[in-house]
C-alpha cells in the first residue's frame, strides 16, 4: 500500500492492531533477553572450566558460543526494529489493517526510513555492541591468560 493513502478503520480494530504488533514487539524483547540470559550463562560456564583445566579450546569454544548468541541477539533486536517501524505506520493509519509482515512493510521503505534497521546499526546498538563486547574481552582475557602462563 502506498504511504500517502490512508486506509479508515474503526478506532476498536485500530487499537486490536495495534495490541498485535505490541505484542510481536514483546515476543521478540522477551527472546532477546532470554538469549542475553544464556550467552551469559555458557561464557561463564566455558570461560570458568577452560580457566580450570588450562584449555584452550574449550576456551575458544566459549567464544564462538557468545558469538553465535551475539547473531541470535541481533535478528530479534532487529525484527523489534522491524516491528516498531510497523507499529508507527499503523498508528499514523499508513497501512492496512492487520498487516503484520514487518518485513515486506520495511520493502516499501527509503533507505532513510530503512538506517535503524541495517544490520550495522543493529550490532553496534549498545545492547549488542556493550554487552556482548565486555563478556567477549572477558573470553580474550582468558586466552591470553592461558595462552601466556601455561
Amino acid at each position: 500500500m502506498t504511504a500517502d493513502i490512508k486506509p479508515e478503520y474503526p478506532s476498536e480494530e485500530r487499537r486490536q492492531y495495534l495490541d498485535f504488533i505490541q505484542s510481536a514487539i514483546a515476543r521478540m524483547s522477551s527472546a532477546s533477553a532470554v538469549a542475553k540470559g544464556w550467552a551469559l550463562t555458557v561464557a561463564v560456564a566455558t570461560y570458568g572450566y577452560a580457566g580450570t583445566k588450562h584449555s584452550v579450546t574449550v576456551a575458544l569454544l566459549g567464544v564462538f558460543a557468545l558469538l553465535m548468541f551475539a547473531t541470535v541477539d541481533a535478528r530479534y533486536l532487529r525484527e523489534e526494529r522491524k516491528y516498531r517501524l510497523l507499529f508507527d505506520a499503523a498508528r499514523k493509519g499508513e497501512v492496512d489493517v492487520y498487516e503484520m509482515n514487518a518485513t515486506e512493510y520495511c520493502h516499501t521503505l527509503t533507505s532513510a526510513q530503512c538506517d535503524p534497521i541495517s544490520w550495522s546499526r543493529v550490532v553496534w546498538s549498545w545492547s549488542v555492541r556493550d554487552y556482548y563486547g565486555l563478556i567477549l574481552l572477558a573470553g580474550v582475557a582468558i586466552l591470553l591468560w592461558l595462552r601466556c602462563a601455561f
